[in-house]
């Protein structure tokens, strides 16, 4: 720390402070993967700041009954597989498979939403939620939702070389 870098004591219970290294993990591991993924951002130098940040967190584990979480590596705490496997790894699994699913329904929910309204239509919803599409867009995301919960990928298809129906617009 820097002579200019204020600093002050937190007092954490054991539960807090796994809380505390777990939430750093995730951070630390969605940090490097898009600084590795986008090496032109500032994702990069924020990656470095969680992996000293975590390193340091990780320093205090004896203290709170966590020693048997990390271990040394080139000096340097870090979690041991294990933990990362049990407390980490599902975490951001969980997160990419919502995300992935959620991110998918929402685009295909607007497709939908554009083929079935005219360009007035469109702007009369948008008028009368003022700009919000949520409510209207429900249905449609849902439809999505309910396909990817039930089945997964395993009933979408591409329709190659087909043209897609034609919009009301």
């Amino acid at each position: 720390m820097n002579k200019n870098e204020q600093s002050a004591k937190i007092e954490v219970t054991n539960e807090q402070y796994k809380d505390l290294i777990i939430m750093s993990g995730v951070a630390n591991s969605i940090f490097g993967i898009l600084g590795d993924a986008l090496p032109n951002t500032d994702y990069k130098k924020r990656s470095n700041r969680m992996e000293h940040l975590e390193e340091y967190l990780l320093g205090f584990a004896g203290d709170f009954d966590c020693a048997a979480w990390t271990q040394k590596f080139k000096g340097e705490n870090i979690f041991n597989d294990e933990m990362y496997e049990k407390h980490i790894i599902p975490i951001i699994d969980d997160y990419d498979e919502h995300e992935r699913f959620d991110g998918l329904a929402n685009e295909l929910a607007w497709r939908d939403f554009h083929h079935d309204h005219t360009e007035a239509e469109m702007l009369e919803i948008e008028k009368q939620n003022g700009g919000y599409f949520g409510v209207a867009l429900y249905d449609y995301e849902k439809k999505y939702w309910d396909e990817f919960e039930n089945h997964g990928f395993k009933r979408l298809v591409v329709n190659e070389g087909a043209a897609p129906p034609p919009c009301r617009k």
